[in-house]
């Protein structure tokens, strides 16, 4: 667990990362994302410049998220069956902001149930957090008096990242699939 100040900290830089790109756009080259490496749903070591060539839907969340993240991969099964053949050419990455709770196993079996053949990412919270980090992205643990302990807010984008690896667009968690569907088409032209 981080300490609140650091957390504040970080809560705030993600934040103006944040309010940055929603003023000027989607990201520019140079502006957020870059390579990483995290341990997959398999247990093997996951570095996204080993995916050049796809075209990847990254997000971020955690197993144990009642809303967003299973709505967010509802949406991406939604794209895939937009996309039809060319969603071959897609992987969905899904980066777990959970580490405590989020093994490999327990992202293996969260995927499966959505039959989408995206990747689950989980690491040492160091790892996690510089990816969260890289992205712009956001999270802070609370404390709840529910069974699980606590819960997690996170920041709900969608990164599509171009066969190069370059961040070139970022989806709100109420974009319709379609609109995702639309870019992914665009960058299989």
């Amino acid at each position: 667990m981080i300490r609140k100040t650091s957390s504040r900290k970080r809560l705030l830089v993600a934040t103006v990362a944040l309010l940055y790109l929603c003023l000027n756009g989607t990201a520019q080259p140079g502006g957020i994302g870059g390579d990483f490496s995290l341990t997959d749903q398999n247990g093997n070591r996951f570095q996204l410049s080993g995916q050049r060539g796809k075209i990847v839907l990254l997000f971020f969340g955690y197993t144990s998220c009642a809303d967003a993240c299973p709505t967010m991969m509802v949406k991406l099964k939604s794209v895939s069956k937009t996309l039809g053949a060319d969603w071959k050419d897609v992987l969905p990455v899904f980066v777990s902001v959970d580490p405590a709770r989020d093994t490999s196993a327990a992202l293996k079996k969260y995927l499966e149930y959505f039959s989408i053949s995206a990747v689950g990412l989980t690491g040492k919270k160091e790892e996690i957090d510089r990816v969260v980090e890289q992205y712009g992205a956001s999270y802070e643990i609370e404390k709840s008096d529910s069974a699980m302990g606590y819960h997690i807010n996170h920041s709900t984008y969608v990164y599509l990242i171009d066969q190069g690896g370059e961040v070139k667009s970022r989806f709100k968690h109420t974009d319709r699939p379609d609109a995702i569907a639309a870019a992914v088409k665009q960058l299989i032209k």
